[in-house]
This record gives C-alpha cells, structure tokens and sequence, in this order.
C-alpha cells in the first residue's frame, strides 16, 4: 500500500487464494476495507488507528474478506510499516495468511468455527487453550447431541411446560353474523344457478362450510411466508405450491386434501409432508400456534412460482385479512402490484428479514445506521402503493428460533408481537368479520354481471351488508331477506335457460372457430382425467349443470361418442349437437389405436389444468397418442384461467417444438370468459 494515495497492489499468489482477477480486484485501500465482514468492521477502525495515529511498525490482524466465489473466509495480516521521521505513513507491506490457523491466532477461548473434511463433511471446531497455546478440539460430536438434547427440550417445552396464549373466547353467533350467512348462503346457491362454473363463487360457498376469519400471508416466492407461519407456530411447514390453513387446536395433526377428493391423514413433521404433490390444500392443527380461536392463518404458494399461482387463485376469495410479505432491501414489482389488484380488501405489509440488515461503513466510519435502512425500505413500499399501507418490519428467523422461550431479548426484538396483535384484534370477532368479507368478495363478482336475473341477489347482499355495518340493535334475520319480484320467480326458469344459451352458443362458435376445425367439426377429447373432457363437453352441448355424462352405463374405460356414427366400439351418447364429439378413457386406461388415423379425421383436443401445465405436459410426452400430435393439428384447452396465463403461450410453443410435434393451438375458457 503507498501513502498518501492509498493505492494498493496485490501478488498474483493472493489474488488466487482470494479468487479474484487482476481486473476486478481493489484499487484503493478504501476499497480493500469494502471486502470485509460487516462484523469486522471495528478491526478496519483498529487498522487505521495503528496506521495514522501511532508509530507501530509491526502489526498482526484477522478478518473475513470476501472472496471471488461468494464466500467470506478467514485471514490473517502480517504487515510492516515503512514511516518517515515524523511517522507519517509511507508503504505498508503486508503477507496475508489464509486457514484455520489465521483464525486460530485471533480467536478466544470457546470460540467455535466450521470447516468441511476431505469427505465432505461439516465439523465444528472449539478453540481451548492447553498449557498456554491455543488449540482445535473437534466437538462435532458433542453439538450433534446438544441439537438433539435442544429438539427434545422444545418438544417437551411444547407438550408440557410452555404455556398457550390465551385463547379469545368466540361468543355465540350473533343475530347479525345468523343474518349474514343466511343472506350470504342462499345468495350464493342462487348466483350459481346462473354463472354454474365460476370458481370464485364456488370457493366462497365451499369456504362456509368450516367459517374462519382468513388471514392470508401472500407474497412472492422466498418472500419469507412460511418462515412468518413459522414463527407464529413454532414449527416449519415446507409445504411447497399448496396452501396450509393453520389453525390452533388441542391435536397436532395435518390433513391432505388432494385434488381427486381422497384425504390423507400426516404427521406435522412428517418428511411425506414436505414433499406433497397434488394437493388442493392442506389444513394444520397445531397446539401453542399464537392464533386466535376463530382465526385461521393461511400460508399461501409464491404469486410468481409456475405451479403456485393457479393454486393461490383459487383461494383467494376465501381470505378475508391479508399479510403481504415483501423481505428488506426488495422493491415492490410488477407481479406484486398485479397481485395487490387482485387481493383488494384489508393489507397490512411485513418487512421480513430485518435481521440481514447490517450498518453501512466507510473508512471505519458508519454511514447509515440498519434501522436508517430499514426504515427506508418502509417508506419506499408506502411511497409504492395507492393505498395508506401500514408496514411491519420482523425477523421470522429470531421469532422462530425463540418460540420456546418468548421472555428473551430474540424474541421481543424480533417484533413477532406486532403480528400476534393484529391477529388478538381480528380473533375478537373473527366470524362477523369474516362473514363481512365474503359478502364484499361475492358483490364484487357480481358486479359485472350482466345478467337481471342476479338483480334481486346483488341487492339483497347490499342490503345485509350495508344493515351489517350500521347495527345498532338486534333484528330479526328474516327482516333482512328481500323476496323476489313474482314475475322473476315465475320465469325463472325460462330466463335461466335463455342467458345459458346466448352464451353457451358465443362459447361453442369460439371453439369451433379454431384453425383446427377449418375444414371438419369433429373433435376427440383427450386428457389424464376424464373429468376435464367431460367438463369441456357439457360447455360444449350447452349444459352446464351437467354433474355427470348420461353415460348409458359405461365404465372409465370405454369410449363415448355423440351422433350416428361411430369409427369404433363407442357407447353413444344423447345430444343435439351437430357436432360429432369423442370422448376418450383417461390416458393411462386408452388401448391399441390407430393414432394417425383417428387425427385425420377427429382433430384431437387435450385439457389439462393450468396450474399443472408443467407437469402435464410432461405426462403428455409418455402418452400413447403424442406420435400423432406431431403429423396432425391440435388443440390443448385449459379450462381455468390464471393470473399469468397468457405467458404461458411461449412454454407451450418450446414445449412443442424440443419434443417434434405441431405447435397447438392454446383455448383457455374461465367461467363465460374465453381468453
């Protein structure tokens, strides 16, 4: 190093135990100081008081640097300091020394560190001082036991000692949440007799039948969600794009809801649980969660993750609360304001992570203290949004590691507490709010309707809502129930079935408008479950309440088919459609068939769900009819639609083009929407 310029040259020796490039590597002394540790930050203050304010000419120091490779590793510094007679600085020559041994000159007894063997595997080392020299003890052994002694003491913390927070005492339905539900039941049974496939209003008449108030923790992947969820449960639940409903219970237990029905039963630590595939949702019980009886606290997949955002659309008309997870020095994205559109209702931001952040240094000098920053990053998501926001910064990490132990420093300091709060306050009237919720999410997927026959509906909601909002004193639920106009009543039917078929009929020209069908109006359905071909079908043939196909009795197996004709052993079925559809067993049940053939006159139509579009394309590579897909023209139909569906077209078309088919034509239909 050369004073006063403070240049400073590297050997290429150092340059390679540091991983860096001759171009890349520091200029200055200032920015030598820049690749330490943020925690040896008070030694780069030693450094420059031995430098300038003494008349040292020898000197040792170990730090962590940063290296080349993205890793921070030990050296130690052996310099000499060449001065003029008034001891001013003129060259520093310095040997740095890499390894244990540097790290070994500067620590104290006690002190532990972690290196990795010729095999491969992590040992911690002790340092302990024998007859004066300070030395390695490998004590891997030992802290194994302690993290085995430390589980088995939470464990025991959990199941005897620790003590549950007190849970709110849910008070007995009122009058006005009796009213709300009421209204809000047969409101929906009567919005589905009209708009049959909307998912949003399915989910909201599924989401009664076990009330909680919903508190979302939604955010983009590795936002910190389940490390929240963790910290109000004292336990990681790693369930990866499907949502944990959590709840506090007097049994530990998780229950699996997959997506063909089947429900399976597991432990909250069991390894079969972090690996769950196909799931709908999963819902926990867990005993001491920091959750409010009549709260239930919703860890949600990443908005952004491929499989994750099909999975988060489908309940979010059930989450009533939401905590949006944004982690420190992020910036709020393109995808997050998408997503905040589509939450709408009550958010409240967490900044997670504050704990990463570190004090700004210069020169040994702090230039911007963390709570500056975090305090920054706060600012800068209210400064983001259009709404006044309020934001929370915590450290999951520190709440979580403490669970056990809430009287500590951790746990206080990791503001946990301001979360806990936010759900005691919701919990005092958990299901009146909710109930107030759900009524908001149903009028606004009514809103654009078109239809008259939901009129009577939308304002009898309002009504309720509006009563519900404004109570003063107990009043009879029937008050609040507006009857039907009698000339609704009397031609229900008959409205029912003339806007089912306005738009049923805007739906099959779309279909059949295809390029695919330029020159044929026959159709073979395919996919894994049969399920979706028969979904698509009954779109199709204008019958929407159609819960299962008039099948004449065949089995999974067989092959259906609607007009005269039949190129092979079908069982037919009952439509007026002109057009001639096939529909084909599940993929794994199909037999010998003479593919190619069939494509030149049917023009194959596959489905698969969105939210799975990865993996069923993959399936579709090990299905026996892909050979055809690659001479003949086809379809792949999505039958529900996404918040980032139209970036999938690309997928599909790169997907076609490596494994040798024709690129397909994409339909996806959500509710009476063709997108």
């Amino acid at each position: 190093m050369i004073f006063p310029s403070r240049e400073i040259y590297f050997s290429l020796s150092l340059l390679h135990l540091m991983r860096l490039e001759n171009t890349t590597c520091p200029k200055t002394l200032d920015q030598w100081y820049e690749l330490c540790h943020p925690s040896d930050h008070e030694k780069i203050s030693r450094l420059e008081q031995i430098i300038y304010n003494t008349h040292d000419n020898f000197f040792s120091l170990t730090r962590k640097l940063y290296c080349g490779d993205g890793f921070y590793r030990n050296f130690r510094l052996d310099a000499l300091i060449q001065r003029h007679s008034d001891g001013r600085p003129v060259k520093l020559f310095g040997n740095e020394v890499l390894g244990l041994s540097a790290w070994l000159d500067d620590a104290d007894e006690g002190d532990r560190v972690e290196c990795t063997d010729d095999s491969g595997r992590v040992k911690i080392l002790e340092a302990v001082r024998v007859a004066g020299v300070m030395t390695l003890n490998d004590i891997t052994l030992k802290e194994d036991l302690e993290r085995e002694n430390l589980t088995l003491r939470h464990e025991i913390s959990r199941r005897i000692f620790s003590p549950s927070p007190q849970p709110l005492s849910l008070p007995k339905n009122s009058e006005r949440s009796d009213m709300l539900f009421e209204v809000l039941s047969s409101g929906l049974d009567s919005a589905l007799n009209v708009l049959t496939s909307n998912t949003q209003l399915k989910a909201l008449k599924r989401s009664l039948g076990s009330l909680s108030l919903n508190v979302g923790i939604v955010g983009l992947s590795g936002s910190g969600k389940t490390a929240l969820a963790g910290a109000l449960t004292g336990e990681r639940l790693d369930v990866r794009n499907t949502p944990v409903f959590i709840r506090e219970g007097e049994r530990e237990c998780a229950k699996v809801f997959y997506q063909d029905g089947s429900v399976k039963e597991l432990g909250v630590r069991s390894e079969e649980l972090g690996s769950v595939r196909e799931a709908a949702r999963v819902e926990v019980t867990i005993p001491g969660a920091l959750i409010p009886e009549g709260v239930c606290v919703v860890d949600t997949p990443g908005a952004d993750s491929f499989e994750g955002a099909g999975a988060l659309k489908n309940i979010l008309p059930e989450l009533d609360f939401v905590i949006y997870v944004v982690p420190t020095r992020a910036r709020l994205k393109g995808t997050d304001y998408k997503l905040l559109d589509e939450l709408g209702g009550d958010i409240v931001f967490v900044l997670s992570r504050m704990d990463t952040e570190r004090d700004d240094s210069e020169a040994g000098r702090v230039m911007k203290t963390s709570r500056e920053k975090i305090q920054s990053n706060i600012e800068a998501i209210k400064r983001g949004v259009k709404f006044d926001a309020e934001v929370i910064p915590i450290s999951a990490k520190s709440a979580g590691e403490n669970f056990f132990n809430r009287s500590s420093e951790g746990w206080k300091n990791s503001n946990i507490e301001s979360i806990t709060a936010i759900l005691n306050s919701l919990g005092k009237a958990a299901i009146e709010r909710a109930l107030v919720s759900r009524v908001k999410k149903a009028l606004n997927i009514l809103a654009p309707s078109s239809s008259w026959q939901l009129e009577p509906t939308i304002s009898r909601l309002k009504n309720s809502l509006a009563l519900a909002q404004s109570y003063e004193a107990p009043v009879s639920p029937s008050s609040f129930l507006i009857p039907n106009p009698s000339f609704l009543i009397s031609n229900s039917s008959l409205l029912s079935s003339l806007v089912t078929s306005m738009r049923e009929h805007g739906f099959k020209s779309r279909f059949f408008s295809l390029k695919a069908f330029a020159d044929t109006d026959k159709a073979v359905l395919l996919s894994a479950d049969r399920h979706m071909s028969m979904k698509l079908f009954a779109r199709l043939s204008h019958n929407l309440a159609l819960e299962e196909l008039p099948d004449g009795g065949a089995s999974l197996g067989e092959w259906l088919c609607t007009g005269e004709v039949m190129p092979f052993g079908c069982v037919r079925l009952s439509s007026s459609m002109s057009e001639k559809i096939l529909i084909a067993p599940p993929d794994h049940m199909l037999g010998a068939v003479d593919w190619p053939k069939l494509f030149a006159d049917y023009v194959p139509v596959v489905s698969v769900e969105l939210a799975r579009l990865e993996s069923g394309l993959a399936d579709l590579i090990h299905s026996p009819y892909v050979t055809g897909l690659a001479l003949a023209s086809w379809v792949l139909v999505c039958p529900d639609g996404d918040l980032v569906a139209e970036g999938y077209r690309s997928k599909i078309k790169n997907f076609a083009e490596e494994n040798g088919l024709r690129v397909p034509e994409f339909f996806i239909y959500d509710n009476y929407k063709i997108i």
